[in-house]
């Protein structure tokens, strides 16, 4: 093979392996949908355990707004999530759904509006 055929096919495979995300690695962001919302709706409580100590209540309806996902023994969804209120706050939300369908929320951070969603 020649440098052409190697550079060409290390290209295809960079844009295939992009738009079906990685094994493993985050898929694309999406926006939030019925089931999302419900995740976030449904562990609203152990949500706000998770936040960090210098938050305090009272808090506002929760809104799902885009996710990713990593598919891995389970699933791992990274939920930007709007908490509304007087002043709104941005959280990602790391929510495992395992094989078993039980539901645990691995971590919680504030973010601003316009922060990516990330591995954390």
């Amino acid at each position: 093979m020649n440098a052409l055929t190697i550079v060409t096919l290390g290209l295809i495979l960079a844009v295939v392996a992009e738009s079906r995300g990685i094994t493993g690695g985050l898929g694309p962001q999406q926006f939030a949908g019925p089931g999302e919302q419900a995740l976030v709706q449904t562990n609203r409580d152990a949500i706000l355990r998770k936040l960090p100590s210098f938050m305090s209540g009272p808090f506002g309806p929760l809104k799902a707004l885009v996710y990713r996902k990593q598919v891995v023994k389970g699933t791992n969804y990274f939920i930007k999530v709007k908490m509304m209120g007087v002043q709104p706050r941005f959280l990602h939300v790391k929510i495992y759904t395992g094989l078993n369908n039980r539901i645990h929320i691995k971590d919680v951070e504030v973010r601003a509006q316009y922060d990516p969603i990330e591995f954390f």
